[in-house]
């Protein structure tokens, strides 16, 4: 259904190819690597396109509910780093994944084509399991997919070939 959503409903737009890996991890379910290249892929290459199809902050829980709920459920990077140096993520004492994330007025994309996503200091926060969570420590998501699979769907945007790399290496 999901495969269905990209590359027949076109949700990030007409798809022209897609490749996906199953990872089966340790601990945990298996789960899928899908990398997907669109026909207009250098669209995503503008900051403004991208904050259309992928979000990295807490939605406002009065206007959205109930994604505010799945965000907080799902899309949470755990604590890490100095409250929490067991956490799976960490290496040689610092998070491999780069959290919490600095704050961010707006999108941006770097020299390599790297999004650095939108996450404002806009006051937003949760609690859970007693630890606060804000905008730094949101996993970036589509909005679309989020509501209508209610489960971790982690989206990033690639515009260049890193990501044949990073595939590779679940094969």
């Amino acid at each position: 259904e999901l495969i269905h959503d990209i590359s027949k409903k076109n949700i990030f737009g007409p798809c022209a190819n897609y490749v996906f890996v199953k990872e089966f991890q340790k601990r945990g379910l298996p789960h899928e690597h899908i990398c997907v290249g669109l026909k207009d892929g250098i669209k995503f290459q503008r900051a403004d396109v991208i904050d259309c199809y992928v979000s990295a902050e807490l939605p406002d829980p009065n206007e959205e509910p109930e994604l505010f709920k799945l965000v907080t459920k799902f899309m949470i990077h755990g604590k890490c780093g100095k409250d929490n140096m067991n956490a799976p993520c960490m290496r040689d004492g610092r998070c491999s994944k780069k959290y919490p994330k600095e704050f961010r007025e707006e999108t941006t994309v770097d020299a390599n084509g790297y999004p650095l996503y939108r996450r404002r200091d806009n006051g937003r926060t949760v609690m859970i399991k007693g630890k606060v969570y804000d905008n730094r420590d949101v996993v970036p998501y589509n909005k679309y997919l989020l509501l209508k699979y209610g489960c971790h769907i982690n989206i990033e945007v690639v515009a260049n070939d890193r990501i044949v790399k990073y595939l590779h290496k679940y094969l």
